[in-house]
């Protein structure tokens, strides 16, 4: 049994990385994921899901799915799976294993973004999602929704939903792609945008598109599995404003 300090500690480890996986992914509230989070691998404390950075209790299925943020590692575990209400069945399976926490949070929020839970929607309430994910076979156990329900009432987890996308941007989109050399009042958007996407750039929104500005676009397209050209097009900047919500 986990205990408060224990519990405090690894809500506040792993709401960074439920944020970042949201700005980048989006749709599953940071509270929901942080709930899921506490129950699957008991606040943190499985010994072996820590060893695997496993705290989503992700299984390896065909390998074929949302795999972008996931490298192929598993590990064999005994499980207990609820396939009749009430009556618990022990099994063996693979569940999938991460370099790091951040990693294992991506895969969930990429999972949860595929075409195995298009049922499950964005902008409703964290029961909805949840009896949404619990009805796309995400876990087997009837009590898990109310238990994760009941965390985040306990521990107020909605308060990490609430700083995402609280500021707005006072500069006009581009109506055209821009590139290097560019001076202008559009370049801002851009930079203001790249500034507050989440990911921990801060380069100056002076409206030049300077080699500060061209190394953060360039390696914003690559984290984010774009045309890695340096060109802020309609693809680029359709990806900003889904992470700068």
């Amino acid at each position: 049994m986990a205990t408060k300090t224990q519990i405090e500690a690894f809500i506040a480890e792993i709401a960074p990385c439920a944020q970042e996986a949201y700005r980048r992914l989006g749709k599953v509230h940071p509270s929901v994921c942080i709930a899921m989070a506490c129950v699957e691998s008991g606040y943190g404390t499985s010994t072996t899901m820590r060893k695997h950075n496993a705290f989503l209790g992700q299984k390896v299925g065909t390998g074929k799915t949302a795999t972008t943020y996931w490298d192929g590692l598993s590990y064999s575990s005994r499980t207990k799976e609820e396939y009749t209400v009430g009556h618990l069945t022990t099994i063996r399976d693979n569940f999938r294993a991460y370099k790091s926490m951040q990693q294992c949070v991506l895969n969930y929020y990429e999972l949860l973004n595929s075409s195995l839970y298009r049922k499950v929607t964005a902008d409703v309430s964290p029961k909805i999602q949840m009896l949404q994910i619990k009805q796309a076979g995400y876990m087997t156990s009837s009590k898990e929704v109310n238990t994760v329900l009941s965390l985040i009432d306990t521990y107020n987890l909605t308060r990490h939903d609430l700083n995402i996308g609280a500021k707005k941007c006072t500069y006009h989109e581009p109506n055209a792609a821009l590139t290097k050399g560019t001076a202008e009042e559009w370049v801002k958007w851009i930079q203001w945008m790249i500034n507050n996407c989440g990911m921990g750039y801060n380069i100056e929104e002076n409206g030049i598109f300077d080699d500060m500005t061209l190394g953060a676009v360039l390696d914003f397209q690559k984290k984010n599995d774009l045309v890695v050209d340096g060109i802020v097009g309609t693809n680029t900047r359709n990806k900003l404003k889904q992470l700068v919500r």
